[in-house]
């Protein structure tokens, strides 16, 4: 359940901090690679060095399968042992459900903010003392003996959780230098970047200053047609009112391209080319 409630971790807040990741890098980096195995690592170093010491501790000192199966009523003796290992184990794991909720942030970093993940370690923690406590279901079924262990198993099995707590938060500061390292790394891409473009920029402006000034002016002529203003047409918009206003009252024009047009003064006509 913990390894479930990690896929409902809130987001991160600080992940607009971070430079944009190119398109074609894989979703899982090298240094996540190494962090993942270092984690690996450090679990399996743990609960080993554990089984060892309940081995040693409850039988007899002896730690490989052929001098166990000597003594006399092993089986015991060697589930004691597997029963520290297991306690060990499923507390470790939880331990490090909460370490694993960041790569370089540090599990006292907003260590309640997923509800989830809280109701899961409550559900792995009645399961595991159900399989080691449960009369029946723990000796005959998991061979395993929670009780029969003693104050002294319980209190070894804490040396997982611990280890785990403390090698995989120092793991973390190896992790946060290699995550420095890829953001430089993508600065570096980013700016190369910026660089082409800007350049490319630049010489596309150059190319167009350039063929700007080989196109022909338009020349100006005079021979425009009578009555044809070669005047742009926005400057005749603006143009417009200041005529309107100069005109005298009583004026009417109807003249265009030489059509002919009557232009009337009061009760005079005449008739103009």
């Amino acid at each position: 359940p913990p390894s479930i409630a990690l896929g409902m971790e809130p987001g991160d807040k600080s992940i607009l901090e971070e430079r944009p990741r190119p398109k074609k890098e894989p979703v899982v980096l090298g240094w996540m690679w190494v962090s993942m195995v270092l984690n690996g690592a450090v679990l399996s170093a743990v609960i080993i060095a554990v089984y060892i010491i309940s081995l040693m501790l409850y039988c007899d000192g002896r730690v490989f399968q052929a001098d166990i199966d000597q003594l006399e009523g092993f089986q015991p003796k060697l589930m004691n042992a597997r029963t520290v290992a297991f306690i060990s184990l499923v507390w470790s794991e939880n331990i490090r459900s909460y370490t694993s909720r960041s790569f370089n942030k540090h599990i006292w970093n907003d260590v309640l903010g997923n509800v989830h993940m809280q109701k899961a370690i409550i559900l792995a923690q009645l399961c595991l003392y159900v399989a080691v406590l449960v009369p029946f279901f723990s000796t005959d079924i998991l061979q395993l003996r929670g009780i029969d262990i003693g104050f002294g198993g319980w209190i070894l099995a804490l040396v997982g959780p611990f280890g785990c707590l403390v090698l995989c938060e120092l793991s973390k500061m190896i992790t946060a230098f290699q995550m420095e390292k890829h953001q430089q790394q993508l600065a570096k891409k980013h700016q190369a970047e910026d660089k082409r473009l800007e350049e490319a920029a630049l010489k596309h402006r150059r190319d167009a200053g350039v063929d700007d000034l080989k196109k022909p002016s338009m020349p100006q002529t005079n021979n425009a047609p009578q009555g044809v203003s070669m005047v742009p047409a926005a400057n005749k918009a603006q143009d417009a009112p200041l005529a309107a206003k100069s005109r005298p009252k009583g004026i009417a024009l109807c003249s265009c391209f030489g059509v002919p047009a009557h232009v009337t003064y009061g009760r005079s006509t005449a008739t103009a080319h």
